[in-house]
Parts: C-alpha cells; sequence; structure tokens
C-alpha cells in the first residue's frame, strides 16, 4: 500500500487505543504515522486519516481535496455524537470506520462502527485464565457515579468480588494497567455500566479481550436501539454476554446463570469476540484497498 498513508492526527500523547488501531490495521502494516500538528499531515498520498473532533481534521480534508486525494477517515472518541460528519456526503471519501454508534448514521453505506477495543499495553500483562481457575466470581473498576454504585450494591453479596472506585477517568487513585488486566484475568463476570454520556464503554470489549462474560444494560438514556445499543455493535450477532434493560434483573440473571455451565457462557463470548475482531480487522484492510 506505498501510495496510501496511515495517519493519525491527535492532541493527546496518550495514544490511548494504538494497540488496538494497529490490530486493526495489522493485515495492511504495523505502524501507523502520528502527528501533533494538522500541518504535519502529509496530503500528498491517499489517506487514511485518524482523528476526532477535537483536533483541526476539517483543514487536512481540505488539502486531500485540493490535491485531488481519496480519503477514509477512522473517527474516534464522538462520544457526545456532536460531529456533523458533513464530509460523508464528499466523493473523495470513501468511508469512515467509526466508534460509538451515531443513530443518523446506522444506515449510511459509508460507515462502519466498530467496537471501542482496549487499551495501550493491555496485551503486555494478559495471561489468559481458564475459568474454572479464576479467583472472583465478578470484578469492578471505575467511577462510582450515576447508576454504577447501584450495580455494586446489588451484587456485593455474591463473593469473592473485587471493586476498586476511584476518582475519575485515567486519575492518580485509579488502577494500573497491569492490575486492572490481572484483576479481569481472574473474573469470570465483569460489571461494564455504561460510560460517561455513551452506553459505549472500553469496559466491555476489555472484559471479552481477558476472557470475562460482560454484564451490561441494554441501553443508556442517550438514545435507544431494538433489541439493545450493543446489537448495533456486533451486527448480526446473537449475544451471549449478559444483557438486561436494569440492575435487578441484571443481578437475577447472573444468579440463574451460575446454576448453568459458566464455561459455556465463556467460550460464547470469547468466540464472539474473536469473529467481530476479525470482522473489524478486514473492515479496515477494505477501507485501505479503496484507496
Amino acid at each position: 500500500m506505498n501510495n496510501v498513508k496511515i495517519q493519525w492526527l491527535t492532541s493527546d500523547e496518550n495514544l490511548f487505543e494504538l494497540d488496538w488501531l494497529k490490530f486493526l490495521f495489522s493485515d495492511v502494516q504495523d505502524y501507523i504515522d502520528i502527528a501533533y500538528d494538522y500541518r504535519r499531515i502529509n496530503t500528498d498520498y491517499n489517506t487514511v486519516l485518524i482523528c476526532s473532533h477535537a483536533v483541526p481534521y476539517r483543514a487536512v480534508l481540505d488539502e486531500l481535496r485540493g490535491k485531488g486525494k481519496k480519503y477514509a477517515i477512522v473517527f474516534l472518541s464522538d462520544e457526545n455524537l456532536i460531529d456533523p460528519c458533513e464530509w460523508l456526503h464528499d466523493p473523495n471519501c470513501v468511508g469512515c470506520m467509526r466508534n460509538y454508534i451515531h443513530p443518523n448514521f446506522l444506515t449510511n453505506p459509508k460507515v462502519t462502527v466498530f467496537g471501542l477495543g482496549y487499551k495501550r499495553d493491555f496485551h503486555k500483562y494478559l495471561n489468559l485464565k481458564d475459568t474454572e481457575n479464576r479467583d472472583l466470581l465478578w470484578s469492578f473498576a471505575g467511577t462510582l457515579h450515576g447508576d454504577r454504585k447501584k450495580a455494586v450494591d446489588l451484587f456485593k453479596d455474591e463473593r469473592p468480588n473485587k471493586v476498586h472506585a476511584c476518582s475519575g477517568f485515567g486519575a492518580a487513585d485509579g488502577l494500573s494497567t497491569k492490575e486492572y488486566v490481572e484483576m479481569l484475568q481472574e473474573s469470570v463476570f465483569a460489571l461494564c455500566p455504561s460510560g460517561q454520556d455513551s452506553m459505549d464503554s472500553f469496559r466491555l470489549y476489555e472484559a471479552l479481550e481477558a476472557g470475562c462474560i460482560p454484564i451490561t444494560l441494554t441501553n443508556s438514556n442517550q438514545f435507544k436501539l431494538y433489541p439493545s445499543y450493543w446489537h448495533g455493535v456486533f451486527r448480526g450477532a446473537e449475544l451471549p454476554f449478559i444483557i438486561e434493560q436494569d440492575w435487578e434483573k441484571l443481578h437475577e440473571k447472573v444468579i440463574n446463570n451460575l446454576t448453568k455451565d459458566v464455561n459455556i457462557v465463556t467460550k460464547q463470548c470469547k468466540n464472539l469476540w474473536e469473529m467481530y475482531k476479525t470482522i473489524w480487522r478486514n473492515k479496515f484492510t477494505n477501507l485501505v484497498k479503496l484507496l
């Protein structure tokens, strides 16, 4: 793909999703060019531009169009659905991979939704255990705002468990990546409440990556999809993880699952996750091929 550049325009030196994005592009190349200034993006090539609404990416698109170049966009972090994505109508735009479902673009042929994935260095500490060798029934790490405290309180008597409460995303009192991965790979189930504003959150995908069974709500108040938000991410799949409309029903469903073979559900979750990682990686590859 010598005639295509994969470039990430970002203002965040943390590069939270770097390992996940490198995996998704791995059938094309194993590196991503990083630019912290839009003027450093190379617009002499057809381009896959990784960006978010928080950076001046439209200036890059204007320059690409001015040079007659085609582009695809990997659009990150539009959790509040504030970007109009008007460039989807541009014939130079061949497609868009975005995380966070936007209800206005569910049927847009140029848009494909992919999962948020796992944080950088997650795999460095991953050493999967079989379900029967895990010491924790369930775990949760994060802030206890909104309905999260309710969820933790409902499940607190189901032991053994582990809860690590912190003051915010990426806060100093949170678990390190190593500690977080170690906690997940000791857990059979993982509580996966919604993110700050969206239904979506990294913790569900990280739970799947660590071999846990996620426990999550069908939808948040932001907007509702039927039968659930997650059916919009894993389109066409029968979802094996634990989904319900409220935490009381989730608690009841988990208790009922404990009388079944949890190993079967764990394997189903693993198979779902591996299948969709392959699907999304192929979508990224095909996006590059369109350029």
